[in-house]
């Protein structure tokens, strides 16, 4: 079970959290290049991007779809990003 959900607003990097959003929008990278499928992910408070190194799809983890992520806050010129985070859906 994934701990309670700090805002998106309230990330800071380099700390581990939990959150829970709504998926916006997925990226997945051409086929030439490594696979990465990036989710954003919304609270209303903010935005997070949830990066999986090697995945090119997860099942359920589309856009509109309600998702809990855990992992360690990375520090970025744009939104904060969490690397392969461990994540339930629903």
């Amino acid at each position: 079970m994934i701990a309670q959900a700090t805002p998106i607003s309230d990330l800071r990097p380099r700390e581990v959290v939990a959150v829970a959003g709504r998926v916006v929008s997925i990226q997945v990278e051409p086929r030439d290049a490594a696979p990465t499928l990036t989710a954003r992910v919304d609270d209303g408070t903010g935005r997070v991007e949830a990066v999986f190194m090697g995945r090119r799809a997860i099942a359920g983890v589309e856009p509109g779809a309600r998702i809990r992520l855990e992992g360690r806050v990375c520090s970025t010129d744009a939104l904060p990003r969490l690397y392969n985070p461990r994540f339930e859906l629903g």
